[in-house]
């Protein structure tokens, strides 16, 4: 090599160098940004009359070429940090910018500009809700139709419960109408804490499920503790700028597919009791029943999914107060009453995709378009009895296929790929990626068919007498699923250097059934007994009382949280300690609420739908 070549690859290195360098930015560069949020003190500005309140976000543009402003643009066109060319805000207008305007847009912006934007810099209004004196103090609300309705329907809920309750007392639970005992909360209460250790040992043995259930539900809790302060204003946002580039976040950047584990459970255990039953009533199962198992699923999820929803749609909003409030809750609360139809239909995912009632309803919907296609695949080869095995192996793989074809050609990402600050706060609005994949059917598809494929195996095994335990490679299999998780949601360190269309279509098509699959493990070892501590731990009896309460434990921790976060008057410090304290105040709480939802409104009105039947 020449020296003048060599002279121009030492050049190259500087520029290259120098501009890796460039868009590193230091502690003193972040203080040169405009403070992403601010708040001033709600309850003093709108004591006195004249008291106006606003909280709102504004982005910044500029009609000249404005050094500050190009280095804001700068900073935000990391994906790692926050879109710093928005500022959010809630100003006390009457006090911080006095003025005559009553065009609260035009004032909110001039008083934006005026006291936190450098000159030359414009804000222009992307979201604002105001408050006044008299708001706040008006305590008697007027009720619309859609809340008496709620009402009405929580009144007749309560009602059944009594007159069940009363009836169970006073024939000491010994009344012949199975429809009033099925509403006595005592009755419904013995169900719930019940162990079944007389029932079918095969199904007895899959008890340790329960635990697995609820760690994944704290997993789920924990990582929406985390979410949901990106949506409120705080007061160090660098915080989040930075963790999500370090190692130790993978298990929330990487971990989402773990909820996989709810389809493969939920799939294995509804393809299984169906093998069961047919094997032990002698009765040949066909499509005949499907519209049976569609209107038992529903009798389950229906009446604590509609409730709730109708609560987020009517009642939330008036639950709490505060600055933050209308911009979280009282948003969120109008897309539930907008969108509650589509909950109803469980189309909720893809109608108006981009905005969210309660996030975490997604999976219910997923759930139910899923156990539609199992229902009819499950009946469907029951009648055949023939090659069950091989067709759903190769549903598997081929659904497999179908995502990474989906995924190339619509440039779909893996979440581990699109969790970025920004982003998460916006609840991926806009993102193709969430919107028409990760809460969509088909990328869950894999998942319902190793779900069905590992029932069909169990049975099949047990049939045939075959003990698949005593293989030590199976009970190592067991024994490492846990590391084998963890593994590979660590791996996301590694993956993310392959950014490639190929390798990001590849990742997303194997990064669910990769899940899948071990999950089948996972399920196997705790049906065929392999001991262990694990096993033991998941096995304790507690677990399978909270475990009944899933439903209403999914349902009620996002409401919960949002009441915790949204009721702040002050700018929330971000930190382990206070993500942890929020996940731990969720569950309590949660947990707490769960417990009557499950005993006065799923468990009798699923009984009563099974008393009708008999």
């Amino acid at each position: 090599m020449g020296v003048d070549a060599m002279w121009r690859v030492f050049v190259c290195t500087l520029v290259v160098a120098a501009a890796a360098a460039a868009r590193e930015f230091t502690e003193d560069d972040q203080i040169r940004l405009p403070r992403l949020f601010h708040l001033d003190n709600y309850e003093r500005c709108l004591g006195p009359r004249d008291g106006l309140y606003c909280m709102g976000t504004v982005r910044m543009s500029a009609d000249k070429p404005n050094a500050a402003f190009n280095f804001i643009k700068d900073y935000s066109s990391d994906s790692q940090n926050f879109d710093r060319t928005l500022v959010h805000r809630g100003y006390c207008l009457s006090s911080r910018c006095p003025s005559k305007e009553a065009n609260r847009t035009l004032r909110f912006e001039r008083c934006i500009e005026q006291q936190a934007l450098s000159p030359g810099i414009h804000a222009s209004l992307q979201s604002i809700s105001c408050k006044t004196h008299e708001d706040l103090r008006v305590k008697e609300r007027g009720m619309d139709l859609p809340q008496r309705i709620l009402l009405g329907i929580v009144a007749v809920i309560l009602f059944f419960n009594v007159i069940g309750t009363l009836y169970y007392l006073a024939t000491s639970g010994e009344g012949k109408s199975k429809l009033l005992k099925a509403w006595s909360i005592q009755s419904n209460l013995a169900r719930l804490t019940a162990t079944y250790e007389d029932g079918d040992p095969r199904l007895s043995a899959l008890s340790p499920i329960q635990g697995v259930r609820v760690l994944l539900l704290t997993l789920v809790i924990m990582t929406h503790a985390a979410e949901i302060q990106y949506k409120v204003h705080l007061y160090n946002p660098e915080y989040f700028e930075k963790v999500l580039q370090q190692s130790a976040t993978m298990l929330i950047r990487n971990g989402s597919a773990l909820t996989q584990l709810f389809i493969v459970i939920s799939n294995f255990l509804f393809a299984y009791s169906m093998l069961l039953y047919s094997k032990n009533t002698q009765k040949q199962l066909g499509l005949a029943q499907l519209p049976m198992c569609i209107l038992h699923r529903l009798a389950r999820i229906i009446p604590v999914h509609l409730l709730l929803v109708g609560f987020a749609a009517t009642w939330w909003r008036q639950t709490g107060d505060g600055p933050q409030w209308e911009l979280t809750v009282g948003a969120e609360s109008d897309t539930c009453r907008k969108k509650f139809w589509a909950h109803a239909l469980f189309l909720h995912n893809f109608i108006y995709p981009d905005e969210h009632c309660m996030l975490p309803t997604w999976f219910l919907a997923v759930d139910m378009q899923l156990y539609i296609v199992a229902a009819v695949l499950t009946l469907y080869l029951m009648q055949k009895k023939k090659r069950q095995i091989p067709i759903l192996a190769t549903l598997f793989i081929a659904s497999c296929v179908m995502n990474f074809a989906l995924a190339y050609v619509n440039e779909w990402k893996s979440l581990l790929f699109i969790m970025v600050p920004e982003n998460v706060r916006q609840t991926f609005r806009g993102i193709s990626s969430f919107s028409q994949f990760y809460t969509a059917p088909w990328g869950s598809l894999p998942a319902c068919f190793m779900g069905l494929l590992t029932a069909h195996v169990h049975f099949d095994l047990q049939e045939q007498g075959y003990k698949i335990s005593k293989h030590k490679w199976f009970e190592w299999m067991f024994h490492m699923t846990v590391p084998l998780y963890m593994a590979w949601i660590l791996a996301g360190n590694a993956i993310l250097e392959h950014t490639t269309h190929v390798a990001t279509a590849a990742y997303v098509a194997i990064e669910r059934p990769s899940f899948a699959l071990l999950a089948a493990f996972t399920l196997l070892g705790i049906a065929n007994n392999i001991d262990g501590r694990l096993r033991r731990a998941w096995a304790w009896r507690g677990w399978a009382t909270i475990g009944r309460m899933s439903l209403s434990i999914m349902m009620l921790h996002w409401i919960v949280n949002m009441y915790i976060v949204g009721t702040r008057r002050t700018l929330t410090e971000v930190s382990v300690t206070s993500i942890g304290s929020d996940m731990l105040g969720t569950i309590f709480w949660t947990t707490l609420l769960a417990l009557p939802v499950t005993l006065l409104v799923e468990s009798p009105i699923l009984r009563s739908f099974t008393a009708l039947l008999a």
